[in-house]
């Protein structure tokens, strides 16, 4: 009976093709031996679409283990880097076990590059680390070009990383390892290539964070040093276009552009020559020709490109052309849905197909064997409760894209809404009584008082002070809402800051004839994004400007704490109603007027709020009606 039970467990899993019917059928091979274990073993080979490499009397661990290799080259030409850290882990501990010291260090060679495909990457600096000691630990002159292939990957990490100075010292420990190359000795030669391309790709991630001439020399140095390597040795075409890339975009960040743009092409020519497909579409996209880059994309399914090619499209036209802007990212959505549809559509044939043939066989084994048929009518409703819940797990997916893709449109055609209202009222009605101003002054201008004159002037002043207030709050806004605008942290005089923030508010000052008093010591310097800090201290004091009585009091002080920096901007007002202090940060506050008449947008507080979010700060109210308020936020030290 027994017996019975596995052989069904064999037959049912090879009805599947995805990967837990990969493991289902490796579970067979391991809980048994003899027969169904060899059954078992073939079935993977045939799954996988490979030539069985081993034989009826085969010992068993030599068939697991040869199988275990087919099904990690099968994950990780599939991309699925989870199977291949789950089977490379039992394939190293077997091999451990055995004492063969060379293949347990290939396994934690390919656990590495699973887990650095993975994102996983201190996992991955790990395992390359144990592949290190394994060589040390197997000697010779194979093990130390592993050794250099193994700090070449570990150096790529850190690169990825941003780790600049770590990444360039292990590629300089390469060509040191690699020592005096022959210039007879052709893979030497094309392995220094590769340093000296990997050295130029440092440089110029380098120039992202700081623009260094003599580095930027040096990117252009190895650069040509590489490529010049890789046509005397004859390379392979594939490398050749990857070293004729790297030395086109040192050549651009030098300004070099003429001779930029020839390497590109004749990288381009030379992929199109030997059918290299994908580094064709990688140059289209590189090259900024997005149209051709898409549709190559597509045509080749290199889901990947696809992907990066509609984001960059995207947020390329996303400030200049916001409707193509739309579509590029609905079509980014879309793609996403259609490669989910096909693959769960391709499975549901391949299980088709199978089922059709198993139960042609089976049907010939019921003639032969009664009792057979009814093992059959077990596996077909298994088969069949299985492509159920295969559809309905398609239908959920289809629905929750769906509802997502409709919340984030709506939450667009709310921005837009509000965008609208702020523009048509709080806007364009300043800016209306500006235009009065203005032309009661150009019409009158000889027939006005002196004193007339300065006082339209005045509000003049005034009010253009305040649109702008508006308008900058509305931009940081709109980008905080419309894209991912960038923190740029620096060391500055909070003090300072704080003198032309009541600078620049002091005709208003003047005009409630408040008093304004900055009580942040002289010497305190924080280190944040000054151009955000200003911006909230200007929402900040405006509000309290705003909302004093004349002649009232607003005063500024400023604390350390838990390492930060405390701003508080406290009036004496009138105040916040208890209601209404509940919702001051919401997005859809409306403004009270001040106690000069004055109006605002009711955006300054939200716009605060996300702004000291962006920081990785706080921001508190505290309000009494008729009493004043106190507003505090921190800021790094």
């Amino acid at each position: 009976m027994k017996k019975v039970i596995l052989l069904i467990g064999v037959l049912w899993a090879c009805l599947h093709v995805a990967a837990q019917d990969l493991d289902s059928l490796y579970q067979v091979l391991e809980n048994n031996r003899g027969e169904t274990a060899y059954h078992a073993a073939l079935a993977i080979d045939e799954t996988i679409g490979r030539e069985p490499n081993f034989d009826a009397d085969t010992d068993k661990d030599e068939i697991k283990l040869k199988v275990l290799r087919t099904m990690i080259l099968y994950f990780f030409n599939n991309n699925d880097f989870q199977h291949v850290v789950q089977y490379s882990e039992i394939g190293i501990a077997h091999y451990e076990k055995i004492g063969d010291l060379f293949n347990q260090a290939g396994c934690t060679m390919t656990l590495a590059n699973a887990y650095q495909r993975l994102g996983q990457l201190d996992k991955a600096i790990d395992c390359y680390n144990q592949c290190n000691d394994l060589m040390d630990q197997i000697g010779g002159e194979m093990a130390e070009v592993n050794k250099r292939y193994v700090i070449n990957n570990i150096a790529e990490i850190h690169l990825a990383m941003d780790e600049y100075d770590t990444a360039e010292e292990m590629y300089h420990k390469c060509i040191e390892m690699l020592g005096t190359v022959d210039v007879k000795d052709t893979a030497s030669n094309l392995d220094l290539a590769t340093y000296y391309q990997n050295l130029a790709e440092v440089r110029i991630a380098q120039n992202k964070v700081k623009n260094d001439a003599s580095k930027l020399a040096e990117a252009v140095d190895f650069a040509e040093q590489s490529l010049e390597l890789s046509r005397h040795y004859q390379d392979t075409p594939h490398k050749i276009i990857n070293r004729l890339v790297t030395l086109s975009k040192a050549y651009r960040i030098v300004e070099r552009t003429d001779e930029s743009e020839r390497l590109m092409d004749e990288a381009l020519r030379i992929a199109k020559e030997n059918g290299e497909t994908f580094l064709e579409t990688s140059i289209y996209l590189q090259k900024g020709d997005f149209a051709k880059a898409i549709a190559m994309s597509e045509e080749n399914h290199f889901d990947e490109l696809l992907k990066e090619a509609l984001e960059s499209a995207y947020q390329q036209t996303k400030e200049s052309d916001p409707r193509l802007a739309l579509a590029y990212y609905e079509r980014s959505v879309a793609m996403k849905d259609s490669v989910f549809n096909e693959t769960q559509q391709q499975l549901i044939r391949d299980y088709q197909v199978r089922y059709a043939t198993q139960e042609k066989e089976h049907a010939l084994a019921m003639e032969q064997e009664k009792s057979k048929r009814n093992r059959l009518y077990v596996v077909v409703l298994a088969v069949i409760a299985l492509l159920l819940l295969v559809i309905a797990y398609i239908w959920y997916r289809l629905a929750k894209t769906r509802k997502r893709r409709a919340e984030e449109l709506a939450h667009l055609n709310a921005t837009k809404d509000r965008l609208l209202s702020i523009v048509s009222h709080d806007v364009r009605t300043p800016v209306g009584a500006m235009c009065q101003v203005m032309r009661d002054l150009t019409d009158n201008y000889d027939a006005m008082a002196e004193t007339d004159r300065k006082a339209k002037m005045v509000m003049l002043r005034t009010s253009s002070e305040a649109l702008n207030d508006r308008m900058e709050n509305i931009i940081h806004w709109v980008k905080g809402e419309l894209e991912n605008s960038q923190i740029v942290p620096s060391d500055f005089n909070l003090s300072k800051l704080v003198d032309e923030c009541i600078k620049a508010q002091e005709m208003t000052i003047a005009a409630k004839s408040l008093k304004v008093s900055n009580e942040v010591p002289k010497g305190l310097m924080a280190h944040d994004d000054a151009n955000v800090v200003s911006l909230v201290l200007q929402n900040l004091l405006s509000n309290a400007v705003k909302f004093s009585y004349p002649e009232g009091e607003v005063g500024v002080r400023a604390t350390e704490r838990d390492g930060r920096i405390w701003v508080e901007v406290r009036d004496n007002g009138m105040g916040i109603g208890e209601k209404k202090m509940e919702k001051m940060f919401r997005f859809m506050t409306s403004s009270a007027s001040g106690t000069g008449g004055e109006t605002g947008t009711g955006i300054g507080l939200f716009v605060s709020k996300m702004l000291i979010d962006k920081l990785g700060g706080e921001i508190t109210i505290e309000s009494k009606k008729d009493e004043g308020t106190l507003v505090r936020f921190s800021v790094n030290k």
